[in-house]
């Protein structure tokens, strides 16, 4: 194996293990869901301008797709408020869980993107995912809330994952990625600058939010971004889709060692979500089989 792929494999697992670490640093800070995306969104901020920087890349506003760029800003706002609402009413893993299904949304938000047919396996994998999820939602009666928060969560990651495929394809990712942002935080800002709600500065904070609140928006959000960029200069999108099927994996197990019973689920459970772990994996399977060019590549800011 080429010296440059090897290190690109290291690095991807790297960066899912820190994306496993997003929805336990949510857990872990104290502020609610809105004001805790706030803060993420200005962080990650900082941190993609200092990538670009670094990377010489432009973030220029001249391109036609800005607007396109500001609109999905606000799905990516909706989809971390959801993510961290669901946390903060169920747990972390069932919210990880939960949200793993994105990819089998976005396996059938792409036909509509991409002006393809829907495909059997597709439906017949969506069918199962829905009974997975069934069965997640009848036996964790003391989360449902939480759980149909990270559906919707799931499911908006999907939306602008395909969007971000198509943006992708004409500029910098980068530069999607930074505008974006800077929507998300303008979108969130005014909406809790309207309730006179807006969090104090950084380092107004309790020390464990400002040391959670910079590892989340530096470490899992600008550096995971950057290196989500990286590594797919070096792997196939397959390759990809397959390590960052385990982020909610590695959620699971961090979240079970630092709270144990707490995180605890039923047994049937973990085997709703290990059913939408399979489907995950037969679908990227069954896509390279018919066709290695149409596997859609996973937006790192999909992430939790």
């Amino acid at each position: 194996m080429p010296a440059a792929r090897r290190q690109a494999l290291i690095l991807l697992h790297i960066t899912v293990f820190v994306w496993g670490f997003t929805g336990i640093l949510g857990k872990l800070i104290q502020q609610p869901a809105d004001q805790l995306t706030y803060v993420r969104c200005a962080i990650a901020l900082g941190g993609i301008a200092a990538a670009a920087w670094w990377m010489k890349t432009s973030l220029s506003p001249r391109t036609p797709d800005l607007k396109n760029y500001l609109l999905v800003g606000i799905v990516i706002c909706a989809h971390w408020i959801t993510f961290y609402g669901a946390i903060k009413l169920s747990t972390a893993s069932i919210a990880a869980g939960c949200l793993s299904t994105s990819t089998v949304f976005t396996a059938l938000l792409e036909p509509l993107w991409f002006k393809r047919r829907i495909r059997t396996y597709e439906v017949v994998l969506g069918l199962i995912v829905i009974a997975a999820l069934l069965l997640i939602f009848g036996l964790e009666t003391d989360y449902r809330l939480g759980i149909a928060l990270s559906v919707l969560s799931a499911l908006l990651s999907a939306w602008f994952n395909v969007i971000n495929g198509v943006l992708v394809k004409r500029d910098s990712a980068l530069r999607i990625g930074f505008y974006e942002m800077v929507s998300a935080l303008v979108i969130v800002g005014i909406w809790l600058a309207w309730q006179h709600r807006l969090p104090p500065p950084l380092w107004e904070m309790p020390t464990s939010d400002i040391i959670y609140q910079l590892l989340l928006g530096l470490v899992c959000t600008s550096f995971a971004f950057a290196a989500g960029i990286a590594v797919m200069r070096q792997l196939t999108p397959f390759t990809v889709m397959l390590a960052v099927n385990l982020e909610p994996v590695y959620t699971i197990l961090i979240a079970l060692l630092i709270w144990g019973e707490e995180e605890r689920m039923r047994t049937g459970s973990y085997l709703g979500i290990a059913l939408i772990l399979i489907c995950l994996f037969v679908n990227g399977w069954l896509q390279r089989r018919r066709d290695p060019n149409t596997i859609t590549e996973p937006d790192p800011l999909a992430q939790g």
